[in-house]
């Protein structure tokens, strides 16, 4: 009896854990969250971030349209998987050319739902690439 009691605890305490983990829907519209929310890229490479959707209700049909509300740095290309749809999630691919300056730029991500439109910063660090080279005095 008493190993009874003790497995129907764990078993509670697991699922009490399980459920506090998952994010809640929102209660009105919908939020815009990023895998990362800072990119370290090279020149000359291309990387993903995945954009989640979490919607309420009223949004759980809706198509959202993805994009960018900032400029972006020279050489630097977003493309998204996809752009527009029913989805829960996108893939956001960020290239960046083999001549972009080094440096941190701060990219803001989009989606446009029933004429609301929600976004999220993504810190892009451009790093020094390996074709890059130190001057040493």
């Amino acid at each position: 009896m008493k190993n009874f009691i003790a497995t129907l605890t764990l078993a509670i305490a697991t699922i009490t854990v399980s459920v506090a983990q998952e994010k809640p829907a929102p209660r009105t519209e919908y939020t815009v969250e990023l895998s990362s929310s800072t990119l370290e890229i090279k020149p000359g490479e291309t990387k993903d971030v995945t954009i989640s959707l979490n919607r309420s209700k009223a949004y759980s049909k809706s198509k959202a349209t993805l994009g960018i509300s900032s400029s972006l740095p020279e050489g630097v290309t977003v493309t998204f998987e996809p752009a527009e749809g029913v989805v829960e999630n996108s893939i956001a691919k960020i290239s960046v050319a083999a001549n972009t300056k080094t440096g941190d730029y701060r990219i803001i991500l989009t989606s446009a739902m029933q004429n609301k439109n929600k976004g999220a910063t993504l810190k892009l660090v451009v790093a020094e690439g390996p074709n890059d080279t130190v001057t040493r005095n």
